[in-house]
């Protein structure tokens, strides 16, 4: 699997690959020049200097050899013969060893004499060593210097990028009045990025604000019905019901109409996430919980649940009303909706809370699935859009709260919320 690098680490490998390719044919270039002039030098000034030599012999006139030169001649009959590490010299020119010193070594045969003219290039050596630590400490100082500037080449090539992208993770940039983008870049790669992003956000806007303007009307239509149903209920039971059925029916109707309400006030305040007004903290976590226990008890018992609250210690924190109301609510309806047999239980402790059943449970596949809109769990249970763990999730990251769909130690599901994260 290849691994994922930042454009600015892929710009500083490409710029020390690419140094690294340059000097090192360099290098090795210039290291090879040296190598083969050495030899070619060396090659033609001892072929002269013998030629000198064998000139000056055959006529028999004295010759003369450079301070660190020796000369070695062999005759047909093989005396006097050559030293034990020219055992395998041939004619011409060649470099040989000799007690860890290498040495240039010319050979010619004229006559059935061998001529064997040695040159001690030690100090030669020396200075071809020095050449190739300045080759190699050039070599590191290009791949440094290519680093470097890689670095320096990335911030520069990449900081229009950097910026865009803090201006389209902006808050700001998904209001109405947000100015372009594109203006604030020339007309390049990242200018027509920007103009991209640009158009982008513009349709997210008209997105997000014909959501939000059908959200509200919606809500505000939906409250003038309701309180006709909630005004001819209290009417009703002012003017007194004398069949026991009837006022059943009655305080079903005032119960659920109350349940609308509050969910048409839920549906208001989330309308207005992009207002960026804070919600008024109303009430503890503890009379929200003891309100949805007293109303829910009723179906639980209908279904032959244990229903009750638990309170591990005591929550502090006050919250909005009809957010946490609606949180409450939908888990705890969830979790009575979805258990057969057994319990659901509501455990309060300090920065959250967590609703606990004894039911079926949920897969740990499908967990995260449940809290997307219209997915529901099992199907066959009666009527419903799968909207209610959706609204859960929206109000908890609307508000920074946390939820999280866990198993129950003792088998079923276990819905832990953090209001303190």
């Amino acid at each position: 699997m290849t691994a994922r690098r930042s454009l600015a680490k892929r710009i500083v490998v490409a710029f020390v690959l690419m140094t690294l390719v340059v000097a090192g044919v360099f290098s090795l270039t210039v290291v090879m020049s040296i190598s083969y002039t050495e030899e070619n030098y060396a090659s033609s000034t001892m072929s002269k200097q013998l030629d000198d030599i064998l000139t000056a012999l055959d006529k028999g006139r004295p010759f003369h050899l450079e301070q660190d030169a020796q000369l070695y001649v062999r005759g047909p009959d093989g005396q006097p013969p050559l030293p034990a590490w020219l055992r395998d010299v041939r004619p011409g020119f060649q470099e040989i060893e000799r007690e860890g010193d290498e040495q240039h070594v010319y050979a010619r045969e004229a006559n059935g004499t061998l001529y064997v003219l040695v040159q001690d290039q030690e100090e030669f050596e020396q200075r071809e060593d020095v050449l190739y630590v300045v080759i190699a400490v050039a070599f590191v100082l290009s791949m440094l210097s290519a680093w470097g500037l890689g670095l320096l080449m990335a911030r520069r090539v990449i900081a229009p990028v950097i910026r865009l992208s803090e201006q389209v993770q902006h808050r700001e940039q998904q209001l109405t009045g947000a100015p372009p983008l594109a203006a604030d870049y020339p007309a390049d790669e990242v200018g027509r990025l920007a103009a991209a992003f640009d158009a982008t956000l513009g349709r997210l806007r008209q997105a997000l604000e014909r959501e939000r303007i059908f959200t509200s009307d919606v809500s505000h239509e939906l409250r003038t019905p309701l309180m006709v149903i909630a005004s001819s209920c209290d009417l009703m039971m002012a003017q007194g019901l004398a069949d026991p059925r009837q006022l059943a029916q009655v305080l079903r109707i005032q119960a659920a109409c109350n349940e609308m309400q509050e969910l048409v006030e839920t549906f208001l305040r989330l309308a207005r996430v992009s207002d960026g007004e804070r919600e008024e903290a109303e009430v503890t976590l503890a009379q929200v919980a003891g309100e949805q226990i007293d109303r829910l008890r009723p179906e639980a018992a209908d279904r032959g649940l244990e229903f009750g609250l638990i309170s591990e210690g005591e929550d502090a924190g006050r919250y909005p009303a009809p957010l946490l109301r609606a949180v409450l609510s939908n888990l705890l309806r969830n979790a009575i909706h979805y258990t057969d047999r057994g319990y659901v239980r509501l455990v309060l402790r300090p920065g959250g809370f967590s609703v606990c059943d004894s039911g079926a449970g949920i897969p740990p596949e499908q967990r995260e699935s449940v809290f997307q809109p219209f997915v529901r769990g099992d199907r066959s249970r009666g009527d419903g859009l799968g909207l209610g763990l959706s609204l859960v999730q929206r109000i908890c990251r609307r508000q920074g709260w946390r939820v999280h769909l866990g198993e129950n130690h003792s088998g079923g599901c276990e819905f832990r919320v953090e209001l303190a994260v």
